[in-house]
């Protein structure tokens, strides 16, 4: 229980530190944000956090459950990650399947990082 609340300070910690980078990608090839008459413009770092935090956030929850977590890891990463999606889901489509995108980056690394920690430990 302690190793999971901690997984869960880690996952947020991660997600902050990988808001930017995210969010730049999206804003950069994704979201075209246009200025003009009567739009509200923000900061591009307040942009980039704002468009990231999520696709960060989902990135991190399957990347640290499925590497780290040692029981419940797949009920911890849909019970964490099911607000996002859904919250992605009411941002728009376009977003949400980048999210979704991101979500399976992460597992499909986290699944990488386990098979070789697996390989590297039966050949000791």
């Amino acid at each position: 229980m302690k190793r999971n609340i901690l997984l869960i300070f880690g996952i947020i910690i991660l997600s902050i530190i990988l808001a930017i980078p995210f969010g730049n990608f999206l804003n950069k090839y994704v979201f075209t944000i246009r200025g003009g008459f009567g739009t509200f413009s923000l900061p591009t770092d307040l942009s980039s956090i704002i468009n990231g935090l999520v696709v960060a956030y989902l990135f991190s929850v399957s990347f640290i459950l499925i590497s780290f977590c040692k029981s419940h890891r797949l009920i911890l990463t849909i019970i964490l990650s099911l607000p996002a999606i859904i919250f992605s889901y009411i941002i728009s489509i376009q977003y949400l399947f980048w999210s979704v995108i991101f979500f399976i980056s992460g597992l499909i690394i986290a699944l990488i990082i386990q098979k070789l920690l697996k390989s590297k430990s039966s050949q000791v």
